[in-house]
């Protein structure tokens, strides 16, 4: 059986590392199955732009390994658009009551003001 869980929307920064929220992980299970990020475009759009960024998820309690990993490209318009939210399969060992977190890098400055969270699927 999986467990998701989704962090809060959050303001997405710019090239700045931005922290996306914590997460704990719940009781009975053991790895981490599935990722995801997904960055929506916000009042600012204005122009067309390439935007893209990369996903980091981190603890401050347990170690982990790297995981750094690489949202799909759009282009961004006056009318919004969304980077993809193509989960990424893998395989990282967690322990109940962990902390997790995740961060967004994005690519460039850019002028809307995008929001992301991301979601974790549990086995």
């Amino acid at each position: 059986m999986f467990k998701q869980q989704v962090s809060g929307v959050v303001a997405a920064g710019d090239t700045a590392k931005t922290s996306l929220g914590t997460l704990i992980v719940p009781g009975d299970v053991s790895k981490i199955v599935g990722l995801y990020c997904h960055a929506v475009g916000g009042p600012g759009n204005t122009t067309l732009e390439n935007i893209t960024g990369i996903f980091e998820l981190e603890s401050p309690t347990d170690p982990l390994p790297i995981s750094q990993f690489l949202l799909d490209p759009v282009v961004e318009g006056v009318q919004g658009a969304s980077l993809s939210a193509k989960p990424w399969p893998c395989d990282i060992s967690v322990r109940p009551g962990m902390t997790i977190q995740g961060f967004i890098t994005m690519d460039m400055a850019i002028t809307l003001a995008n929001t992301c969270r991301f979601q974790v699927t549990y086995e």
